[in-house]
């Protein structure tokens, strides 16, 4: 969980440079369409108008894409802040002089709204997708943009299918590029999804302008959910077409998409080319595998999907009658598997920017280009509404299985992959339009499936039977004053962790971590001991799974319109920003900057971005509330200034200098001043009134600390009035014994304190270890068998302790006699030396070997031996009795 060290930094906060980066332009002034435009604006999609590239932020500000150098604009900000401080005190602080701006525009033809925008993984083009187009602009290289003009750059800019988004047409909702493609400077991979459930694939090629107009691979999730064949044509509906009424207009409205994967070669091989689509009634579906036509494989793929498919071929080979649909599965996956096997690896672009040991391969042809469509996957809520909501996706996808990959020269890259911070299942995450977010749990895993060909004179019903997900936990975000207006919750992932993230809502940003919980259910997962188990699982679903915790809020001053919405948030991990998290509303700039998590799991993880590792820092002390920011509305520009320009007609101008007139034309003009006026005036009474509360809470806080100060401090006065000066108490003193009193029950209560942790800790090393063997289980119930009998010898009366000690009086006459019987037997024993006439018939006894003499001698010296230590022990038990009695 990362920890706020500070707020917003000076370099980002008014009157800096780098605040006029995310601010609107307070000389010129929009247009007033552009202006009605984002008034119009409604919250019903995602606003994701801020993205980097390392150092780098692009953000919209009133539909103008603007690009900056975050760590140039700090550097530039520290030298203005140290030259000033050598100026001489009386003398004008030193001019800035050849000062590169704090930020350039970058002009593009896009004339809608834009709702997002999103840099390709190398860094080389500039998705902007509005509500009906996608724009794909290149973007110049960074030298390029640190110039010190501060003209415009107009960028060179191809519109994406032109033909196919557009405003009849169902609006964008989401835009991936995906991880598996082949990112170069002259071309991309990027899918588009649209609120009608069609998925596009666009493979991107600078010198092939037919690519920008027509996508590689088209799919209609309407149809193709109801598909029996592969055959069939999935196909979106084309232009001006009548698509007919369908219940599946409202059931599969897309909400949001995501790739469960970022092309990690320590995820799970399907997960980068798994497409999760969430509808926004509550279902979700998965597109497995969803490939363009070349495709970059990791190193550990194509032996991760070896080692679990022909395995799992071979099982089901056994058994086909019982599990038939899953032997057709595993043997299509065995086909596209082959076909993979038998292409020769493409030579990859010099220039591209592919995944560190990857192979390029041409999608398989068979069974089907088009994957099945897996699905519906269902949670229960527990709500009576079967309608979620639902508005972003965020899926994590399970560790890779490095046990099947150790064989070989797969050894050292299966000991490379990370136990911790890993699971072996799928987490999937949801927000709904309330501000609540939903954390799921899938373990059966997602695989590649198609539909099979088509087979004459036979009829088949399609199945879609639903799939069941693990619902862990539902977290609140925002308030319940707040879930009445609009907001569209966004994901943004951590860098530092897989299993941490951030919501941004319309007016916070919530920081959620799953670390600590993943860790404990894949140990409970991977255990051995399956004995408990259940109950075990159980206290881990019903305790916290995600850890929650606010990082920003903006500041009702700020909040000057209902669709007002922060930008999704974005992260950088950095030698010169640090660990920064940043945002932005339309009237200023967000930013936290957080502690590096210490946890031995806590490397960054790559998401696709290059990244430096900042210098550690000493920890700081946690603010309580972000700094104070003056609101927008003071610097903005008074809209009496443009007045006439907006609301005036251009014919009606010249009534203004002549002498009033009642008129209707006149009550237009003052009632259209009056409202414009009002509005200006209420923004600065509310920005006013914030300062006030906020100074009135300045106070109220400065004396309640003051007064917890001057509390402590007659306490520590009346303390150390009773100590003299060589640091003993002075005699007399009237606290004297009542501290001495508490010093020594402290001081007991410590060492009794530890006494029992002596104990425990005792219990817990004997408790652990090998399991008993046979002979040490007999002989502790022979102990405890011995010690029942003292036991009852102890409770019994005098009497009984006379038995007792009569017991021990035969024992020893006993012990006495068989020593005297054992000397006789030595002594009649012959010695070896003397001669004997085995001829004499009036002869000795008949003779016994000396072996059998030595072995009954041994036996009744370790029988006296045995009843000597009987005898010991039984009379230091008597003595003892004696003493306690």
């Amino acid at each position: 969980m990362p920890k706020v060290k500070s707020y917003a930094p000076a370099w980002l906060c008014r009157p800096s440079p780098g605040a006029s980066i995310f601010t609107s332009n307070s000389v010129a002034s929009p247009s007033q369409d552009t202006q009605v435009a984002l008034k119009s604006k409604s919250a019903t999609g995602a606003t994701r108008t801020i993205a980097k590239r390392g150092n780098e932020v692009f953000v919209v500000v009133e539909n103008e894409i603007r690009w900056s150098n975050l760590a140039r604009v700090k550097d530039q900000w520290q030298q203005q802040q140290a030259r000033q401080k050598k100026a001489p005190a009386g003398q004008p602080k030193p001019a800035e002089d050849n000062q590169v701006p704090s930020y350039r525009v970058l002009a593009v033809p896009v004339y809608g709204v834009i709702n997002q925008i999103l840099p390709s993984p190398n860094g080389a083009f500039l998705a902007i997708v509005t509500e009906h187009t996608v724009h794909i602009a290149v973007l110049p290289d960074p030298s390029h943009l640190s110039s010190q003009d501060t003209a415009p750059i107009r960028l060179k800019t191809y519109q994406l299918g032109p033909t196919t988004h557009v405003i009849p047409e169902s609006p964008v909702v989401s835009a991936l590029w995906h991880p598996l493609g082949l990112h170069t400077n002259l071309g991309g991979c990027i899918v588009t999804v649209t609120a009608d459930a069609a998925v596009r694939v666009w493979e991107l090629d600078r010198n092939n302008h037919w690519s920008f107009d027509q996508p590689t691979l088209a799919i209609d999730l309407q149809k193709l959910v109801d598909g029996t064949s592969s055959d069939q044509d999935f196909a979106p509906t084309g232009f001006g077409k009548n698509k007919g009424f369908s219940a599946d207009i409202y059931d599969m409205e897309v909400a949001s998409s995501c790739f469960a994967g970022t092309g990690n070669e320590k995820e799970d091989a399907w997960a980068p080319m798994t497409l999760w689509v969430a509808m926004r009634p509550g279902d979700l579906y998965a597109l497995c595998p969803l490939l363009p036509a070349k495709w970059q494989a990791p190193s550990a793929t194509i032996p991760a999907l070896s080692s679990a498919i022909v395995p799992k071929l071979a099982a089901l080979e056994e058994t086909p009658e019982d599990l038939e649909e899953e032997l057709t599965a595993c043997r299509q996956q065995y086909e596209w598997l082959r076909e993979i096997d038998d292409q020769e690896p493409l030579d990859a672009p010099s220039d591209s920017d592919t995944i560190q040991g990857a192979d390029v391969f041409t999608r398989p042809a068979n069974p089907s280009v088009i994957p099945r469509l897996q699905g519906p996957f269902r949670f229960e809520t527990g709500d009576e509404l079967d309608d979620l909501d639902l508005c972003d996706i965020l899926v994590i996808a399970a560790r890779l299985n490095a046990e099947d990959l150790m064989m070989g020269e797969e050894e050292e890259l299966a000991s490379e992959v990370s136990q911790r911070d890993k699971l072996s299942g799928t987490v999937i995450c949801l927000t709904s339009g309330n501000g609540r977010v939903h954390i799921c749990l899938e373990l059966d895993g997602v695989e590649g499936q198609w539909l099979p060909k088509a087979r004459k004179n036979t009829f088949r019903t399609p199945l879609s039977e639903p799939a069941d997900l693990v619902l862990l936990e539902s977290l609140d975000t925002v308030r319940d004053s707040e879930k009445a207006t609009g907001t569209w919750p966004t994901f943004t992932r951590d860098v530092h962790s897989r299993y941490s993230f951030f919501v941004t809502n319309a007016t916070t940003v919530t920081s959620f971590s799953m670390t600590a919980f993943v860790q404990r259910l894949e140990d409970e997962l991977q255990t051995e001991d399956v004995s408990g188990s259940g109950f075990r699982m159980q206290v881990l679903f019903n305790s916290n799974v995600a850890k929650r915790e606010q990082i920003l809020r903006v500041s009702e001053a700020d909040i000057t319109a209902k669709n007002d919405h922060l930008a999704t948030s974005v992260v950088f991990f950095d030698y010169d920003l640090g660990y920064l998290l940043l945002t932005h509303h339309p009237s200023n700039p967000y930013a936290a900057v957080m502690e590096e998590p210490t946890e031995a799991f806590s490397a960054p993880v790559d998401y696709g971005f290059q990244k430096n590792s900042p210098v550690p820092g000493s920890p700081a002390l946690r603010p309580r509330r972000a700094p104070y920011q003056v609101p927008a509305i003071l610097y903005a520009q008074s809209p009496l200034d443009s007045f006439v320009e907006r609301h005036v007609p251009h014919r009606q101008r010249h009534t203004l200098k002549e002498q009033v007139r009642l008129s209707p034309a006149t009550l237009d003009l003052v009632t259209t001043a009056h409202r414009v006026l009002s509005s200006h005036t209420n923004s600065l009474e509310r920005a006013a009134s914030d300062l006030f509360r906020r100074c009135e809470r300045l106070q109220g806080e400065m004396k309640e600390q003051l007064k917890q100060f001057s509390e402590v401090a007659d306490r520590i006065k009346g303390t150390t009035s009773e100590i003299g000066e060589d640091g003993r108490r002075k005699e007399g003193a009237r606290n004297g014994e009542a501290l001495n009193k508490r010093l020594d029950a402290a001081r007991d209560r410590q060492a009794e304190l530890a006494q029992r942790y002596d104990v425990v800790r005792k219990k817990l090393l004997n408790s652990g270890g090998r399991p008993l063997s046979d002979k040490e289980k007999s002989w502790i119930n022979e102990v405890n068998l011995l010690s029942e009998s003292f036991d009852e010898q102890e409770s019994n009366d005098d009497k009984q302790d006379q038995a007792l000690a009569q017991r021990l009086e035969t024992v020893k006459q006993l012990a006495g006699s068989l020593i005297s019987e054992t000397k006789s037997i030595m002594a009649k024993v012959p010695s070896p030396t003397e001669p004997s006439s085995p001829s004499s018939p009036g002869g000795s006894q008949p003779r016994v070997p000396q072996r059998l003499q030595r072995a009954k001698v041994a036996d009744a010296m370790r029988m006296v031996e045995r009843e000597s230590a009987v005898i010991d022990a039984i009379t230091s038990r008597l003595e003892r009795l004696n003493t306690s009695m």
